[in-house]
């Protein structure tokens, strides 16, 4: 929703389990979807297998990607390399404060080069923490599989 009201309207958003868009978009009589989005039942992962093959790795950038989920420094810089407007392009996500620690985030925001240009460890007196990256091997507890029935890309 801030993106689209900020004047961002053509949204891909994605969540590998549908069911928080289905309750709160689809099935609740107050939900509301503005024309422009389209969503995707997929993790990061496969959504970028799906983007490199309708448009031949070659084809529409994005100009914003925002990660709600936790994720390592290193996945988010290549996400900002392959998929981001390298001129005007931004990406902000909850950053692993240590590799595969998945206890505290820090924000970042970072260019097309997977440079990061901004970045927060607390928002106000609160410790930035997100779910894990549920694609990842070292992803724990009732966020991961097999507590939360995801299936990982084979």
């Amino acid at each position: 929703e801030v993106l689209y009201r900020v004047g961002y309207h053509t949204i891909d958003a994605l969540d590998w389990s549908g069911s928080a868009w289905e309750k709160y978009v689809v099935e609740d009589p107050s939900g509301h979807c503005p024309e422009g989005v389209t969503f995707y039942e997929l993790d990061d992962e496969r959504f970028l297998d799906r983007w490199r093959e309708s448009n031949g790795g070659d084809g529409l950038l994005f100009d914003v990607i925002v990660f709600n989920f936790a994720v390592n420094e290193a996945k988010a810089a290549f996400f900002a390399k392959e998929l981001l407007n390298q001129e005007h392009g931004r990406l902000l996500a909850p950053i692993n404060t240590s590799n595969d620690y998945w206890l505290k985030q820090t924000y970042q925001v970072m260019d097309g080069k997977g440079d990061v240009l901004w970045s927060a460890g607390d928002v106000g007196a609160w410790s930035v923490q997100f779910q894990p990256d549920v694609t990842q091997d070292t992803c724990s507890g009732v966020w991961c599989a097999p507590f939360n029935g995801f299936q990982k890309k084979q």
